[in-house]
């Protein structure tokens, strides 16, 4: 059974007469990656300085490995945080910045140095421990930052915006190499971002803010494949939307109507019958042929190509269907269709896999 070792109960938080968080409540797991996602603005660094203990909620509770901690000082929580700029101390070494924590703690200088040579071979920087952070490319400063707040042995890591800093090539590498930081060291961390892909990548599971509130919480496959509501499916990649209505209902089954075209699909939520919906698919999930490649378009929905962004192993395209609806669609090369040879104005045939559209209640 997987243990709790941070829970929030019931967290409201008040700045004068603005409420920034409005009833969070979750737990997070021991050795779990957890990642606080959303726009700017939407609560998730105020948590997580309510967390790291800069400041105290207005109502609820904090609790770590049981205790409640939500007016605990930061040097009584066991947690550490590391920054948006790694906050290192640029007159010290490597390992003077590492070892730090531990002198503030009087520890005995043999078990400094075990500890220190320890954390410096899980982040792999052994070899640069006598260099002083401007000499550090800004992955090392990271690990740097990330092996001085883990020699201390929190139960929980905190990271705000660990990856802003860094170029978007070193940004991909340290997504990856981060993870696998996270696993060697066996911590549990929780991370904000407002990176939809950084989040995705790295985390065993998100939670989804807005406006101070928990719009889903779940893995990074359920949270895309299976949003909660719109916003979570607009705000989690790219998605179309066709807006209508159920026309029948047959148990699973609704009958909708889309562009001009009646389609039957199974649904996970209850509707009724004549309720506004949305139904969502990714650009991945369509396909766009031309006129020589159909014969049945019964099933197909009508559409004329706008835009070709050529990435390399994919084509993004943005079409206009016959009613007027804009529609995003990636399609990949592969051994069927090599040349992905699609010109503006062309005429194209769009479907998709009956079973991978996401079917919503409308929300005003």
């Amino acid at each position: 059974m997987k243990k709790t070792v941070l829970a929030l109960r019931c967290i409201d938080k008040w700045f004068h007469d603005q409420q920034v968080l409005d009833h969070i409540d979750f737990d997070v797991n021991e050795g779990e990656f957890l990642t606080l996602l959303g726009p700017s603005g939407c609560g998730k660094s105020t948590l997580l300085r309510l967390i790291a203990g800069f400041d105290v909620p207005t109502s609820g509770q904090i609790l770590i490995n049981g205790k409640d901690v939500s007016r605990v000082p930061p040097n009584h929580r066991h947690v550490n945080m590391v920054f948006q700029n790694y906050a290192l101390f640029p007159h010290m070494t490597v390992f003077e910045n590492i070892a730090f924590g531990l002198r503030c703690q009087r520890l005995p200088s043999a078990d400094i140095q075990d500890r220190v040579d320890r954390v410096l071979q899980m982040v792999k920087l052994e070899n640069l421990k006598a260099r002083k952070p401007h000499q550090l490319s800004g992955g090392q400063q990271q690990r740097v930052a990330i092996a001085r707040a883990a020699v201390n042995e929190p139960l929980v890591l905190l990271l705000d915006e660990p990856m802003s800093a860094l170029d978007h090539a070193l940004r991909k590498n340290m997504q990856l190499e981060l993870k696998t930081l996270q696993r060697r060291l066996g911590l549990t961390f929780v991370m904000v971002t407002h990176n939809q892909e950084e989040a995705l990548s790295m985390s065993d599971r998100v939670v989804v803010m807005s406006h101070g509130k928990v719009e889903q919480i779940g893995p990074p496959r359920v949270i895309y494949e299976h949003p909660n509501n719109l916003y979570v499916a607009q705000f989690i990649g790219e998605t179309n939307v066709f807006e209508t209505e159920v026309l029948a209902v047959d148990g699973n089954n609704v009958t909708v109507n889309i562009e001009d075209h009646q389609f039957v699909f199974k649904t996970r939520v209850a509707l009724e019958l004549h309720q506004k919906i949305s139904v969502l698919l990714r650009p991945e999930d369509l396909r766009s042929w031309d006129n020589s490649e159909v014969d049945d378009t019964k099933d197909m929905i009508s559409a004329v190509v706008e835009q070709v962004v050529y990435k390399g192993s994919i084509v993004d395209l943005v079409l206009r269907t016959d009613k007027g609806t804009k529609l995003s669609a990636t399609q990949f090369f592969d051994e069927d269709d090599e040349n992905l040879d699609f010109r503006l104005g062309e005429h194209v045939w769009v479907e998709w896999p009956f079973g991978w559209e996401i079917i919503l209640p409308h929300e005003a």
